[in-house]
């Protein structure tokens, strides 16, 4: 993440809101990017928020959904959301919230997965997620699949959210090196899968994880795309 540090080394900033943050996963990296700032992290989901709190004891976590956020308006210099667009039920809502409690001239950060142009050990990684993700959705948990790069960008263009610049992130690591990783993997899915048990769609994705038994075994599991975007808000005229 060094060009999201170098952009950053110079601007100061005091408040920092994490938007489904999760376990807390992005504030490693908040902290690298801002170190002197306060940090707020906002999810729905209580049991992840509770290991955020053991992981980072000094920062602030609350329950909050993204498309309503309890702050007042121009309330942070910085805003982010990392991993998190797509478990969205309403992006547009969620990117309005956003913007309303960043500063202005203040600064948001989007960190999504992508789903394109991804090499065959990244597709399978995206076989994994799009599993689990179909999963979530026949059991009531809201999770899209991950979206196209242009997908994003278009959605910030939409929302009015002007892009400063973004990159790319690769991480060149095979996350199954050997036949009991890639069981403990296959074993996961299972036990995923038992949660459709008696559902149509049981038998149909069943099969699913043989496939990705049989990929990962010859292309290997490495983590898809990240792409990485700073935004800085307007002044209203």
């Amino acid at each position: 993440m060094e060009p999201l540090i170098n952009y950053f080394k110079d601007i100061e900033v005091h408040r920092i809101l994490d938007v489904g943050t999760g376990s807390g996963n992005f504030i490693h990296e908040l902290k690298r990017t801002f170190p002197n700032a306060k940090i707020t992290g906002v999810d729905p989901h209580l049991k992840s928020l509770e290991a955020a709190r053991e992981n980072f004891p000094d920062v602030t976590f609350i329950e909050m959904v993204a498309e309503k956020l309890e702050f007042d308006d121009n309330l942070f210099d910085v805003v982010s959301i990392s991993m998190a667009l797509h478990h969205l039920p309403n992006v547009k809502k969620g990117l309005k919230e956003i913007k309303r409690v960043v500063k202005p001239e203040g600064y948001i950060i989007v960190k999504e997965s992508l789903s394109d142009n991804l090499n065959p050990a990244q597709e399978v990684h995206k076989m994994y997620h799009h599993f689990r993700s179909q999963i979530d959705r026949l059991t009531g948990k809201f999770h899209r699949k991950t979206f196209t790069k242009d997908a994003i960008l278009q959605m910030l263009k939409v929302a009015e959210l002007p892009v400063q610049f973004f990159f790319e992130q690769q991480r060149n690591v095979n996350l199954v090196e050997n036949h009991a990783e890639l069981e403990e993997k296959a074993d996961k899915m299972k036990l995923m899968l038992e949660k459709l048990k008696g559902l149509p769609e049981y038998d149909t994705l069943q099969p699913q994880i043989e496939e990705f038994r049989t990929k990962a075994l010859k292309y290997g599991f490495q983590p898809a795309t990240n792409l990485i975007i700073v935004i800085r808000k307007k002044i209203k005229a």
